[in-house]
């Protein structure tokens, strides 16, 4: 079984982005979803520069669990979900400035309006995104019973190896719901490391890494975004503190109540 005990640790940066648009959410009269897990395209490319300027490398997960990997200068850009503008507006931004990225699908969502196809991930995946699962229907893991996690974990691992001929070694935990028992699913699917949206810039090593990831938000100006490229860990406290209270509202409401008022707000 998977274990927490005796792991190394990284040090690196992991940005979680969701929706790259052309109007911000907060802008809209009817919100397609939280306006904090959508960027507009011009804050996302003001970002993208401000890392090519500097000097940083974009790398992927897979190079973080390499033996003796280093890099200095290094953040891992990451998008869950899989919607149809990580295609179509954040790909040119990466490609215009050489970035590579981390692209975590809901198998379930393929194709559906809004989403990406499989054509398009096809392209992303040639054009330097590596592609990983964010599970089939993006279900909270921890309300699922145990054969219902394994599939949720196999089947989206399957399916995306099987239509992009590329292995598919990594998932994002859907509504940053995770524990235990869920790592030792995953290790057990034959995953090499889980994505979590619990704010940080350590990461812990093993058989199955677990990465800690810090959510870019709509409002973030570009002088946040380079402390924490920077890994300031003074703009970290304030996050923390918030993803606490947010954890215990949802564990005294119950996360199905606790999701309704979120769908009832967003």
């Amino acid at each position: 079984m998977f274990s927490f005990h005796s792991l190394h640790s990284l040090r690196i940066p992991i940005f979680m982005y969701h929706q790259v648009v052309e109007c911000a959410e907060r802008a809209k009269t009817v919100r397609a979803t939280n306006p904090a897990y959508t960027v507009t395209v011009e804050l996302f490319r003001e970002q993208m520069a401000w890392l090519s300027s500097n000097g940083y490398q974009a790398h992927t997960l897979a190079e973080l669990i390499t033996p003796g990997f280093s890099s200095p200068k290094g953040v891992v850009i990451t998008f869950d979900d899989g919607w149809s503008d990580n295609h179509a507006n954040a790909l040119p931004v990466l490609r215009e400035f050489g970035l590579k990225a981390t692209l975590f699908v809901v198998t379930g969502f393929v194709g559906m309006p809004g989403y990406v196809d499989w054509t398009r991930l096809r392209e992303m995946a040639s054009s330097g995104f590596s592609v990983q699962s964010h599970t089939v229907s993006h279900r909270p893991l921890e309300t699922l019973k145990q054969e219902e996690v394994g599939e949720e974990l196999d089947k989206s691992k399957k399916t995306l190896e099987d239509r992009l001929s590329m292995p598919v070694d990594f998932v994002s935990m859907p509504q940053g719901s995770w524990n235990r028992r869920i790592i030792d699913c995953a290790h057990g699917a034959g995953y090499l490391g889980v994505c979590t949206s619990e704010p940080g810039y350590r990461h812990r090593m093993g058989a199955t890494a677990v990465f800690s990831r810090i959510n870019i938000a709509d409002r973030m100006p570009i002088g946040s975004f380079a402390r924490i490229s920077r890994m300031d860990r003074g703009f970290l406290l304030p996050v923390l503190l918030s993803t606490r209270l947010k954890r215990a509202v949802r564990a005294f409401l119950g996360h199905g109540f606790y999701r309704r008022l979120y769908r009832l707000r967003y």
